[in-house]
C-alpha cells in the first residue's frame, strides 16, 4: 500500500531554522532529510525567494521542489511548500475565481505571504493528485489593529473553504491556524479566554467550518466556558478585541449559519485522536512552557473527506528537549494511505 506523508510546521524564520545550533541540534535541514515526509508545508518563512533558496540549498540540490509565497513586507510571514515530487498549478493567495469563487475581500491578503497551494501526486491508489496548501492565518492581538486583520481574514477565508470543498478535490490545508478550537487544545484555557487564539469568534469560525465534533454542542459560551461570572471575552458576535473592525455581512451570515452540521473539512489529528488533552504544537519561549507542556494546539492539517478517509495516523514531532528545538512550533505529521 502506498502512503503519502504530509508535515506542517511554522519554521519561525527559515534562515535561522536551517542553521546548526549545536552538535546535537543540527537544525531544519537534517530534520527534513530524516523526516520521512513527502510534503512539508512551511509557515513564517520570513525570507524572500532568493534567501529561502540559499537557506535550503542542500535540500534543493538533493531533489526537493519548492514553491513559495513571500510577504511583500520584508522579514514578515511567508509560506512555502517543499515536495519530494514536482509541484504543479502553484497558486499564491486564495479566493480567486479559478480557485472556486471570487472573493474580493481576500485581495487584501494576496501579497501578505499567508497562503500558497499546489498540486502534487500522492501515489495513493484511487486518489491520485491532491491539492496541498500552506496557511499562515494572522496571529492577531486583542485590542490592536492586528485583531481587526484577523477577523477580516476569517471573513474571507470561510467562504473560500466552502467553495473549495464544493469542487470535490482531495485537499489538505496545513498550517499555523493560530486558533485553538476546544478547551482540550490548550493547557491553560481559562486564563487565555481574552487572548487572541482563543477568542469566542475565532473558535466559532472553526465550529463553522469543522463542526463541533466530538462534542454534541459548541463549547463557545457553554456553562464551563462562561464560568460563574461569564466569559470575559463575551460571546460569538461580540468580536472581542477589535479596534476598528466593521462587522461584515459575511461574518453575520457565518454567525447565522452557526456550526457546521455536515462539515466538509476535518481536523485530521482530532478526528484520529478525539480524547487527547495534552497534545500541543506551540509553546511560548517564555518561562518553562515547553518543559511543563503548557502549550497550544494551533498547527493543524485540515482535510476534505477524500483525504480524511485515508488518514492512518497523526503525530506531533516534539523535540526531546528545549535546546533541541529549531522553532517554537513542532511539526505536525499525518500519514495518508
Amino acid at each position: 500500500m502506498s502512503s503519502f506523508t504530509v508535515a506542517t510546521v511554522n519554521v519561525n524564520g527559515i534562515r535561522a531554522a536551517a542553521k546548526q545550533r549545536s552538535e546535537e541540534n543540527r537544525g531544519f535541514l537534517l530534520w527534513l532529510e530524516e523526516s520521512g515526509a513527502d510534503v512539508v508545508l512551511m509557515q513564517e518563512v520570513r525570507a524572500d525567494e532568493k534567501q529561502t533558496q540559499q537557506a535550503l540549498e542542500p535540500a534543493l540540490e538533493a531533489g526537493w521542489h519548492l514553491a513559495q509565497a513571500p510577504a511583500a513586507a520584508k522579514g514578515r510571514a511567508g509560506v512555502g511548500i517543499l515536495s519530494r515530487t514536482e509541484l504543479k498549478d502553484v497558486t499564491v493567495g486564495f479566493g480567486h475565481a479559478d480557485l472556486g469563487e471570487e472573493i474580493p475581500e481576500a485581495r487584501e491578503f494576496d501579497e501578505s505571504g499567508r497562503y500558497v497551494e499546489a498540486t502534487v501526486a500522492s501515489g495513493i491508489e484511487r486518489v491520485g493528485d491532491v491539492t496541498v496548501a500552506s496557511l499562515y492565518l494572522p496571529s492577531g492581538s486583542a485590542n490592536t489593529s492586528k485583531q481587526d486583520e484577523k477577523y477580516r481574514f476569517l471573513d474571507a477565508f470561510a467562504p473560500f473553504m466552502h467553495a473549495r470543498a464544493a469542487q470535490d478535490t482531495p485537499t489538505v490545508i496545513g498550517g499555523d491556524w493560530n486558533i485553538c478550537h476546544r478547551r482540550a487544545d490548550l493547557k491553560n484555557w481559562k486564563t487565555n479566554r481574552t487572548k487572541s487564539g482563543y477568542l469566542p469568534d475565532e473558535r466559532a469560525f472553526l465550529d463553522h467550518v469543522l463542526g463541533v465534533w466530538p462534542d454534541e454542542a459548541t463549547q463557545v459560551g457553554d456553562a464551563e466556558d462562561s464560568g460563574r461570572n461569564g466569559n470575559p471575552a463575551g460571546d460569538a458576535g461580540d468580536f472581542y478585541g477589535a479596534v476598528d473592525y466593521a462587522v461584515a455581512e459575511r461574518a453575520l451570515q457565518r454567525l447565522r449559519d452557526g456550526a457546521a452540521t455536515q462539515p466538509q473539512w476535518f481536523d485530521v489529528m482530532r478526528r484520529l485522536d478525539p480524547e487527547s488533552m495534552d497534545v500541543f504544537s506551540w509553546w511560548t519561549y517564555r518561562g518553562q512552557a515547553f518543559d511543563t507542556n503548557a502549550g497550544w494546539r494551533i498547527d493543524l492539517q485540515v482535510a476534505t473527506e477524500q483525504l480524511m478517509q485515508r488518514a492512518q495516523k497523526a503525530w506531533v514531532d516534539k523535540a526531546a528537549a528545549y535546546d533541541l528545538r529549531w522553532s517554537d512550533h513542532s511539526p505536525v505529521f499525518v500519514e495518508y494511505a
